[in-house]
Formats: structure tokens, sequence, C-alpha cells
């Protein structure tokens, strides 16, 4: 059975990761910095990285969506009306 999240969080989910990626990335670049050494700090770089690619995804698949499916209702539309 599929789990289905509730509007609000499916909303900002990708938003989400992109400030938890960003956190994340400059957190341990800064704290690389001052210590000296990268160490498990250049793990977290990478993750924060990652997280912040997977929320620019998915934000971009969804205007990619949102736009296509937009495109197809106005067409739909406009081809009702030529039938008329």
């Amino acid at each position: 059975m599929k789990h289905w999240w509730p509007e609000h969080v499916y909303r900002s989910k990708p938003y989400v990761a992109l400030g938890l990626g960003t956190v994340l990335a400059l957190g341990s670049i800064v704290v690389s910095i001052v210590r000296g050494y990268w160490g498990l700090w250049a793990l977290g770089c990478g993750t924060g990285c990652a997280i912040l690619i997977y929320g620019a995804i998915i934000l971009q698949l969804r205007r990619e969506y949102r736009q296509r499916s937009k495109w197809a209702r106005h067409d739909a539309q406009q081809s009702k009306e030529r039938q008329r």
C-alpha cells in the first residue's frame, strides 16, 4: 500500500531538503576551515551537496510537470472551443 504525504509536507519537502543541504554543506566547510582538517566533515559536505541536488531536482521536475499539464489543459480547452 502506498503511503500518502499530507499536502503541506509534500509541498515543503524539497525546500526542507534545500535548506538542510545548504546548512550541512556550508556548516561542514566552515568547521573544516576553522579546525584545519577535513576528516568526517568532508562526508558532511558531500552529504549536504547530495541533499541540495535532490531538492533542486524535485523542484525542477515539479515545475516542468506543472508547465506541461497546464499546456495540456490549455490545448484541450482550445480544441473543445474549436469543435463548437
